[in-house]
């Protein structure tokens, strides 16, 4: 078994989160470090987004993606770029904000508040966690929550 590989990302912005996602660069860095481990199970990556764009945000406040789990991401560019090698067994899922809410925090009160709501998404793990051979959400929970404290950002949940 590998060590899973975690990936935080906020970098689909527009002007109005564009300096919350750079602010969110340092704990997500930090966190990826932390978090890499063994957990089980067959999940090589896991992809974990927070959208930031209110206007391509569902109506009904559900994330854009909810959780899947591909065997085979393409590494190949359609844009011309240099192709990055395929990656496998890759788990990936979005959260959403509330946008109303977020327009009133500062960027110190932000950061907890999307730590939190990527924490409390990664719930979908659980529910997940045989079709992923044994993946142990529980523990990739705690650590997650752990993490958060130790970079500075304790939750609350």
């Amino acid at each position: 078994m590998s060590d899973l590989e975690i990936g935080l990302h906020a970098s689909i912005v527009d002007s109005s989160t564009i300096a919350l996602s750079q602010a969110l660069r340092a704990p997500f860095g930090a966190l990826e470090g932390r978090l890499k481990g063994e957990y089980g199970g067959d999940m090589e990556h896991l992809w974990i987004s927070i959208d930031l764009v209110e206007c391509t945000a569902k109506a009904d406040g559900t994330p854009r993606h909810p959780f899947r789990f591909q065997k085979r991401v393409s590494g190949r560019s359609r844009f011309g770029l240099p192709a990055i090698p395929d990656r496998f067994n890759v788990g990936n899922f979005s959260v959403r904000p509330d946008f109303a809410l977020l327009a009133t925090m500062s960027e110190d009160q932000a950061i907890p508040y999307v730590l939190g709501l990527i924490y409390e998404g990664t719930s979908v793990l659980l529910a997940k966690q045989k079709k992923l051979g044994g993946f142990d959400a529980q523990l990739f929970r705690a650590r997650f929550h752990a993490e958060c404290a130790s970079v500075g950002y304790p939750l609350d949940a």
